[in-house]
């Protein structure tokens, strides 16, 4: 029984892609738990253990997916997932906030940094931080490693918020911002050493994160003021969100 990933784990994707329904999975079931299920979870806890030693002073959740879609969202499609992924992210940032994730699908892996769904007062917030030291935000992005091999997902602006040059622009000018690796490990992919090198991975992006992390915050904290002063009976003050 394995207690890695495999590639019958990235097979198992394709034989499901093929077959999603639920006489199929139920007749796989014992596979899937086998080559994928258990060997994802393993992964799944042993990098968030790594992160947890080596982050002792944060308090970092970890969350893993489940294969099954959410009935009321199927749309047409089978009722199973094409991917399984977990999450770490800080405990009050949980589902709004920045979070490093690793996703498994039939064409491989993704691994990175980014958020569930920002919002746009979260993506305002961003920029502002940009525009006051917009230099410091070049230097994170440069030192961040393997940055040749990296790629930035989300959608951009129609039309963009402005611009610092071809390091920040890409940054600056989408509504979301994730940036990471696909097919990143190559066969130690299927290695107990993944964890490992999967929560290196996430470490050297950690100051990336913490800037993520601190707009994020500030963002919540001026919507609880703005919170506290609507009870009060206070006008609100100009929040930076016309661009949006």
């Amino acid at each position: 029984m394995p207690d890695t990933l495999t590639q019958k784990s990235i097979d198992f994707f394709w034989e499901l892609g093929l077959h999603n329904e639920r006489p199929w999975f139920q007749a796989h079931k014992e596979e899937f738990v086998e080559v994928l299920d258990r060997p994802f979870k393993r992964l799944a806890q042993e990098t968030g253990t790594i992160m947890k030693d080596r982050l002792p002073q944060r308090d970092l959740s970890l969350h893993v997916s489940r294969i099954y879609r959410d009935a009321r969202r199927l749309y047409g499609r089978g009722p199973y997932q094409d991917n399984l992924w977990f999450s770490i992210q800080e405990g009050d940032a949980k589902k709004q906030g920045p979070m490093f994730w690793f996703e498994l699908n039939g064409e491989g892996t993704s691994h990175g940094l980014g958020y569930w769904d920002r919002s746009a007062r979260q993506a305002g917030v961003f920029r502002r931080m940009i525009d006051q030291d917009p230099e410091a935000f070049v230097q994170l992005v440069e030192a961040m490693p393997h940055r040749e091999r990296s790629r930035l997902w989300g959608d951009a602006y129609k039309r963009p918020k402005g611009s610092y040059g071809p390091v920040i622009d890409p940054w600056y000018n989408r509504k979301q911002a994730s940036v990471g690796w696909e097919n990143f490990f190559g066969p130690a992919l299927f290695s107990p050493e993944l964890p490992g090198l999967l929560a290196e991975s996430f470490l050297g992006l950690l100051p990336l994160y913490d800037f993520f992390l601190h707009a994020y915050r500030t963002c919540r904290m001026e919507e609880l003021e703005e919170e506290q002063n609507s009870l009060w009976g206070i006008p609100g003050g100009d929040n930076g969100d016309e661009r949006i």
